[in-house]
């Protein structure tokens, strides 16, 4: 025979329970959202510039990154200098230094080549490091260096970009 306490002793229990699931998972949350670091997808605003004179800039297009648990990266770009099919999403790694900064490589295959000069792509790949300064926690600006290579690894062509990123969370709005 039950007790005419156990049945709102059990209430007052499955409450109490709920409440701390409730608050441990906003607790949580919070943790996550301010410790993730990089990782996420990000909007990126991207510029390249002449390396020897960073002064001498060409015009911004965008690009997504996505950071993944792990340290691994896959990237994609509207980089105007491209055609269409030219180039395969980036895949790459991203790695911890210092409180709020990171380093990133990316690498991705030029399938084939430019038809015009510049740019004076050539079949082969690219590759992408970046120093990546975290400015707040949906917030970073990066600058790095882009090299070309033809499928035999001989380099061919540098080049030095700059770039602002903006964290994509559950809340944007397109």
């Amino acid at each position: 025979m039950k007790s005419a306490i156990s049945k709102p002793f059990a209430q007052a229990a499955y409450a109490l329970l709920a409440g701390t699931l409730v608050l441990a998972a906003g607790i949580t949350a919070s943790a996550q959202q301010s410790t993730d670091g990089l990782q996420g997808t990000w909007r990126v605003a991207v510029t390249q510039y002449n390396c020897a004179n960073p002064n001498i800039t060409f015009p911004t297009f965008y690009s997504l990154l996505s950071f993944h648990s792990g340290g691994t990266e896959t990237e994609t770009t509207s980089n105007p200098s491209l055609l269409p099919g030219q180039r395969t999403s980036g895949h790459g790694f991203w790695k911890y230094v210092s409180p709020k900064q990171y380093l990133m490589a990316v690498e991705a295959f030029i399938l084939f080549d430019s038809p015009t000069t510049p740019p004076g792509l050539k079949t082969g790949s690219q590759k992408i490091l970046q120093s990546v300064v975290l400015t707040d926690a949906n917030h970073f600006i990066s600058n790095g260096s882009v090299s070309f290579f033809l499928p035999d690894s001989t380099n061919y062509q540098n080049g030095c970009a700059k770039s602002a990123g903006t964290r994509m969370t559950a809340d944007d709005t397109p």
